[in-house]
């Protein structure tokens, strides 16, 4: 199976795509406060060494001079016992260290490189003392002589801090992604709950329940993108089912009368001895009702392969007026037998399949003689009509109830139940008229009205480009 076609559980994707979306959710938190964490945690050191600075210089400006500083360098030191993280060193002008934190391994001289100006801390890494927060702060005592405070605040703790938080953050993540995709699956398992729920209603469906839909009121809207569509294909299967049953029905009545009618003739002329004339006579009944089943056959045959065709039409530009003519001249003798004339009018050109064209006319045509009045008209006219050129055939006679015109273009369908016993019409003309419009991709359409009864068929001027 192809990466194309290959199956998947939509539950497992939305599973895994609720887990990775709480990993990047809680990766982008867990991030923005760690650095947010990480920027107050500098600033709170960088606040501690600077007030301590600003003590430490008002603290020397009051003892005046360079030696006194140096006499209470212990005094200093015991201030700074309540910050243990901060080392601290006061210089004098010379660089020579007045009082400082007393830890000889951390010892404190110079601001170090990267220094920028007074009382602005800086990260630095003094020796011993690795990442810290440095500042620096300049004096004049009141003798006149030169002192500089030094302060680093070491990042051992605030790192330590960080690290541990950087844990924490590492568990929430991890927890929270594994809660998130078990939350997810069993949300999403519920919400995919109605799919599954219109998969078992769509497998109870059979043919004796045809009628059955799914119910979109009370469910999610969302799936009302499935079950509307659904539920149209099940009315288009369900009027096709029953158009197919009919037409079975109907196809088994109408092969069933003419076999009947041969087993019967023959049944009864063998019953007893019979004249060589009267063989003859069984013989062309046979005759005729084997043609009529013949003609059925290659009727439906005609209609199957007309709605299944796979070969493009074979069109054509066929002048109307010519194609009347030569419809007319084959109806000619018919015509006269009943009295009726033919009226042709206007001058157009469809594009068509000029076999299926002269197929269709013909069996409006048909109908039309059938049905027409004695010493009344039929009319063959064409027009443009709309983007489509009108074939239209018109007749005097009795019309068509409108209960009947939405279904005389369905096969073996008959106004008058009377005449089905007649071998000429098998209910079928009408269907191949449908039939042959479609393949045109066209249409035909029937008005009757007043005893006036018309047919047109709509050809597309579409087709003509």
């Amino acid at each position: 199976m192809s990466a194309e076609t290959r199956a998947y559980s939509l539950l497992r994707r939305l599973s895994f795509a609720f887990t990775a979306v709480a990993i990047v959710v809680l990766s982008l938190a867990g991030g923005l406060l760690y650095h947010a964490l990480s920027r107050d945690l500098r600033q709170r050191d960088d606040n501690e060494i600077t007030v301590k600075l600003r003590e430490l210089l008002i603290e020397a400006h009051e003892f005046g001079s360079t030696s006194e500083v140096a006499h209470m360098s212990g005094l200093f030191r015991d201030e700074m016992l309540s910050h243990p993280a901060i080392t601290f060193a006061i210089l004098d002008g010379h660089g020579g260290v007045l009082a400082d934190s007393g830890r000889p391994s951390q010892r404190l001289t110079s601001p170090g490189p990267g220094a920028p100006g007074q009382g602005e801390p800086w990260s630095c890494s003094p020796p011993s003392i690795g990442a810290a927060r440095c500042v620096y702060g300049d004096s004049v005592l009141p003798s006149g002589e030169t002192i500089r405070v030094l302060l680093v605040h070491g990042a051992s703790e605030r790192n330590d801090l960080l690290g541990q938080y950087q844990g924490d953050v590492w568990g929430v993540l991890q927890a929270g992604s594994v809660l998130m995709g078990l939350l997810g699956y069993l949300i999403a398992r519920r919400g995919l709950r109605p799919v599954k729920t219109i998969g078992r209603r769509i497998s109870r469906i059979e043919a004796h329940n045809l009628g059955e839909r799914l119910d979109i009121g009370g469910g999610p809207v969302e799936l009302r993108d499935i079950a509307v569509p659904v539920n149209r294909m099940l009315d288009r299967i369900e009027r096709a089912f029953a158009r197919l049953s009919q037409f079975s029905s109907d196809l088994a009545h109408d092969m069933r009368t003419p076999l009947a009618n041969i087993i019967s003739a023959s049944q009864v002329t063998l019953s007893r001895e019979r004249t060589i004339e009267e063989y003859e006579t069984l013989i062309d009944s046979n005759i005729e009702e084997c043609e009529r089943l013949q003609r059925m056959i290659e009727t439906m045959l005609f209609l199957a392969r007309a709605e299944h065709a796979k070969e493009p039409l074979r069109l054509s530009d066929l002048d109307c007026e010519t194609e009347f003519a030569r419809l007319t001249s084959f109806f000619e003798g018919v015509a006269d037998n009943k009295g009726v004339r033919f009226v042709v009018e206007g001058a157009q050109s469809v594009r068509a399949d000029p076999t299926m064209f002269l197929r269709a006319l013909s069996n409006l045509v048909s109908n039309a003689l059938n049905y027409a009045e004695p010493g009344s008209e039929v009319a063959l006219r064409t027009y443009r009509s709309g983007d489509s050129i009108a074939v239209a055939v018109t007749n005097v006679g009795p019309g068509i109830a409108p209960e009947h015109i939405g279904k005389i273009f369905d096969r073996f369908y008959r106004i008058n139940a009377a005449r089905k016993g007649s071998a000429k019409n098998m209910g079928l003309g009408l269907a191949i008229v449908k039939s042959i419009m479609e393949q045109h991709r066209g249409a035909v359409d029937v008005v009757s009205r007043g005893g006036i009864t018309t047919f047109t068929l709509l050809f597309p001027v579409l087709l003509h480009h």
